[in-house]
């Protein structure tokens, strides 16, 4: 019989697969109790970019944030104190081979990204819709039952998969996240609590907005796409031109999917389209009680602005791509908006 099971206290915190584990090492280590969705936020938020990219499908890249997990890493593995690396295989039973190393030598590691289709506790996704972003912390395994034992943001339980499940789950890529077979191994080294790594993290957002290191991110970026943003419906085809807000749209959610409506599907969302604007005004508000913090109070009520003015950007891309009617000579005003919420919220992180 060969089974290995990590014992560690798991909390769940959904939609924010790529942190939610190395959350719990973290919580671990330091008994700290976290906001939700603390890690993602202070990797993710901020990061504008606006990239043309002429010689691809999607002629412009227009993100509010890095939701790219391997940048994600790289930028809070330095402040919060832990060291990762990722490992490519080629073949699922090399990829499984250093999962299980790695629960023997007692050191959980996240697997992913998974598609989500092939997740069966997942039952509204199961064999239903192919969302190939999706990572988990594998806690253990039981060869005999031919299976690991996972923690996944999702859930409060350990949840079983079967390595055939597994095998195609994992065989999938997506770009800037990860390839196929990919496994990260984590080693925690922190003595940090939240508050040193929340000022530490927000501060060097706040310097990467201002003084970005190229003029297609940070505030820079964000004036030259509102300036080009009125002329794209000229230089592209409609076609081009629906993809792109489409894009847009998408990423606007607390996952990355599209909205039910361009989807036809005639029911309210679950996701919220607030350009993660809600989720980094909550993190602020949590934190800013608990150590008295007044600038980052207020740098949440501002944020929280943002997050509605995203919804209404959400709303006028949404009844243009379905042909309700075209309001879209109002985004350049919106989001210069955003852009003068994202750079006042810096300003008071900054003090």
């Amino acid at each position: 019989m060969k089974e290995k099971l990590i014992k560690l206290k798991h909390h769940a915190d959904d939609y924010e697969c790529m942190w939610n584990g190395i959350e719990d090492l973290y919580i671990q280590d330091t008994g700290e109790i976290l906001p939700p969705s603390f890690f993602f936020v202070l990797s993710a938020f901020g990061s504008f970019c606006y990239m043309k990219t002429p010689k691809s499908d999607l002629k412009r890249i227009i993100a509010l944030g890095d939701g790219r997990t391997k940048q994600m890493y790289k930028f809070l593995a330095p402040i919060v104190g832990f060291e990762y690396k990722h490992y490519e295989y080629k073949m699922f039973e090399q990829a499984i081979k250093k999962a299980k190393a790695e629960i023997d030598a007692g050191y959980p590691p996240v697997l992913g990204a998974l598609d989500m289709y092939y997740l069966p506790y997942y039952s509204k996704l199961y064999h239903r819709e192919h969302i190939p972003f999706h990572y988990v912390l594998m806690v253990g395994y039981d060869d005999d039952a031919q299976c690991i034992y996972l923690f996944d943001c999702g859930h409060e339980e350990v949840q079983t998969l079967t390595y055939e499940e597994l095998r195609h789950a994992w065989d999938c890529g997506y770009p800037g996240l990860s390839k196929p077979n990919t496994v990260c191994t984590i080693r925690m080294n922190t003595t940090k609590n939240k508050y040193q790594i929340a000022k530490e993290a927000l501060a060097k957002k706040c310097e990467m907005f201002f003084n970005p290191s190229v003029s297609f991110v940070g505030r820079k970026g964000f004036e030259k796409f509102i300036n080009e943003l009125p002329k794209l419906k000229c230089e592209l085809t409609k076609e081009e031109y629906d993809k792109i807000l489409t894009n847009m749209v998408t990423f606007f959610g607390m996952v990355p999917t599209v909205p039910n409506a361009l989807r036809g599907i005639i029911e309210p969302d679950k996701v919220n389209y607030s350009g993660g604007f809600d989720k980094m005004s909550r993190v602020l508000n949590d934190i800013g009680r608990e150590f008295g913090n007044e600038a980052w109070l207020e740098a949440s009520e501002r944020f929280e602005e943002g997050a509605v003015i995203i919804s209404e950007i959400t709303n006028v891309i949404v009844s243009y791509l379905t042909g309700e009617h075209d309001k879209t000579d109002e985004l350049p005003e919106l989001f210069t908006k955003v852009m003068e919420i994202m750079s006042d919220g810096f300003v008071l992180l900054g003090r």
